[in-house]
C-alpha cells in the first residue's frame, strides 16, 4: 500500500473487542465501528499506520474495501397507472407472478406487523402503491439524507414485496408489510462492502424480521459480511439474497454470487412464466429456492410501473412469502419458519433439489 492523500479503506476484525482508540491515536479516519461484530472500518494512509495496527494481538483478519453493484437486470417496459390497468375502470392488477407464489389463497395473511428491510438503492416514498407501507429507513451512503430511490431498482423490489391493496396499480405478495429503505447503493447502483455490512447491522439494530439483498459481490465471500449475516440469522432475521444474473445458458457451473453464496443467506434463483429456470439465473449447490423473475411488473419511481427481469425480482417474492409465514406463525423459531418455507415449495425437477432451481418454486 502506498502512502497517498485520502488513503485506502479497510475493515479490521478482532477476536473479542475492537480498539478504536488505537486508530485515532495513529491519525486514521474511522468510518464505522461494528455494533454486533468486533470490527472497525477505517481509512489507512500509510504503511506505518498499517504496521502499527497489525501489531495488535486481538486482530484476526483484515479486508480491503470492495466495490459492489446491483445485479444487472433487464428493463422491458415502463407504464403509467392508466396503461397498466388498461380497460379496468377501477381496481388493481394482481400480476401473474404474485398469483404464482400465493396458490390462490385468500388474503387471510398480508404480512401485517412484519418489518422488511430492503438493502438496495432506496425507495420512492411517495409512490401511491408504497407510501402507506414505507415506515422509514436509513441512508448509509449519505448519512442524514432521506433514503430516496434515484435508480428505480429498490422501488421495484419494494412493490413486489409489499405494494398495498388500495385500488391502485398492483398488489404485492404481502400488501400490509412494513417496508424500510436501507440505502447502500447510489443512483448508478454502486456501493461498497463496508456499507453493505453497515446496512445489515442497521437492520439488526432496528429489529427487522427480513432483509432483502440484490447485490453483485463476486464469488469470494468476505469475512465481515459472513459475520454480519451470521449475527442477523442468530437473532432470527431472514437474509434473502438474489443468486445472481450471470448464469450460463447451459445451466452448468457454479455462478452464484456473494452475498447469496454466503452461509445462512437464502439464495434465490429466477423462473420464467413457464416455471423454467430463467436463462440468466445463476446456478450452483448454494441455490436454495426459486421464484418468478422474468418480466415482473412492479412499482417504479415517479408514480410509474415497470417490467423488470432478474433474480432480484425473484428474491423479493421470497421475502414477501416469508413475511406471510412469519405473520401466520408469530412464535415460531427462525429454523421452524425456514423449514415451512422449504416444505412449501413446488418441486420442479424429478430429481428433487438441484443446482438450477434449488428446492423449487416458493409458495404460500
Amino acid at each position: 500500500m502506498e502512502s497517498h492523500q485520502g488513503g485506502q479503506r479497510f475493515t479490521f476484525l478482532y477476536q473479542n473487542e475492537s480498539r478504536v482508540e488505537r486508530f485515532l491515536e495513529l491519525g486514521c479516519q474511522v468510518e464505522y465501528v461494528g455494533s454486533y461484530t468486533p470490527m472497525i472500518t477505517a481509512t489507512v494512509s500509510s504503511w506505518n499506520q498499517m504496521k502499527q495496527i497489525e501489531r495488535d494481538s486481538e486482530l484476526v483478519h483484515v479486508e480491503s474495501e470492495r466495490s459492489l453493484q446491483l445485479l444487472p437486470y433487464e428493463l422491458k417496459n415502463v407504464y403509467t397507472k392508466r396503461r397498466l390497468v388498461k380497460n379496468r375502470q377501477k381496481g388493481e392488477v394482481v400480476p401473474w407472478n404474485i398469483r404464482r407464489v400465493l396458490r390462490g389463497q385468500s388474503r387471510s395473511f398480508t404480512g401485517k406487523g412484519i418489518k422488511v428491510g430492503i438493502i438496495d438503492t432506496g425507495i420512492d416514498f411517495n409512490h401511491p402503491d408504497l407510501s402507506q407501507n414505507v415506515q422509514g429507513g436509513v441512508n448509509i451512503i449519505e448519512p442524514g439524507k432521506p433514503p430516496h430511490d434515484l435508480n428505480g431498482h429498490g422501488t421495484h423490489i419494494s412493490g413486489v414485496i409489499g405494494a398495498a391493496v388500495n385500488q391502485l396499480g398492483i398488489i404485492g405478495v404481502a400488501p400490509d408489510v412494513s417496508l424500510y429503505a436501507i440505502k447502500v447503493l447510489n443512483k448508478k447502483g454502486v456501493g461498497s462492502l463496508s456499507d453493505l455490512v453497515r446496512g445489515i447491522e442497521w437492520g439488526i439494530s432496528n429489529n427487522m424480521h427480513i432483509l432483502n439483498i440484490s447485490i453483485s459481490g463476486g464469488k469470494v465471500s468476505p469475512v465481515a459480511l459472513e459475520k454480519a449475516i451470521q449475527v442477523a440469522t442468530r437473532r432470527g432475521i431472514f437474509v434473502v439474497a438474489a443468486a445472481g444474473n450471470a448464469g450460463q445458458l447451459s445451466g452448468k457451473g457454479d455462478t452464484v454470487e456473494v452475498p447469496a453464496r454466503v452461509p445462512n443467506a437464502i439464495a434465490v434463483a429466477a423462473l420464467s412464466k413457464s416455471n423454467k429456470r430463467a436463462s440468466f439465473s445463476a446456478t450452483g449447490s448454494t441455490v436454495d429456492v426459486a421464484a418468478p423473475g422474468v418480466k415482473v411488473v412492479s412499482t417504479y419511481p415517479g408514480m410509474k410501473y415497470a417490467a423488470l427481469s432478474g433474480t432480484s425480482m425473484a428474491a423479493a417474492h421470497v421475502s414477501g412469502v416469508l413475511a406471510l409465514f412469519k405473520q401466520k406463525h408469530p412464535k415460531a423459531s427462525h429454523a421452524s419458519i425456514l423449514k415451512r418455507l422449504f416444505a412449501s415449495t413446488k418441486v420442479l425437477s424429478s430429481s428433487g433439489r438441484n443446482t438450477l432451481t434449488g428446492r423449487g418454486l416458493v409458495q404460500f
